[in-house]
């Protein structure tokens, strides 16, 4: 379960991604000259020229900013995780190395294609 400082976290950058401007725009035919030569146009959104035919417009957004996820353990999931594991005795440093383990693979979930 998520607590209200995660759920608020998540919210606020779910709500920024529906409010994101486009930096840019470029086409079909510029991405193929990148792929082709190694070099293309990005054009500015703001204007946009009037000639442009806007069924052609390829939308450009920055980057969404990665998820942080801290080195240490937060206390609260530290006893949690202490909890879950009753009868083994790992201790703080257990639940770190566990914590640790979770860290790297958030992480790297990131760099991993969604699998729906």
């Amino acid at each position: 379960m998520l607590l209200a400082e995660e759920a608020e976290e998540l919210a606020r950058i779910t709500l920024a991604s529906l409010d994101a401007k486009p930096v840019g725009w470029t086409d079909a035919e510029e991405l193929r000259g990148v792929e082709k030569d190694g070099c293309g146009y990005m054009f500015t959104v703001n204007p946009m020229t009037a000639h442009v035919d806007q069924r052609r417009v390829i939308k450009l957004y920055t980057a969404t900013p990665g998820t942080v996820v801290p080195e240490e353990v937060p206390a609260t999931l530290r006893d949690e995780i202490i909890d879950l594991c009753d009868g083994y005795e790992i201790g703080d440093v257990g639940a770190q190395e566990i914590w640790s383990a979770c860290r790297l693979f958030m992480i790297q979930g990131e760099l991993l294609p969604a699998l729906v």
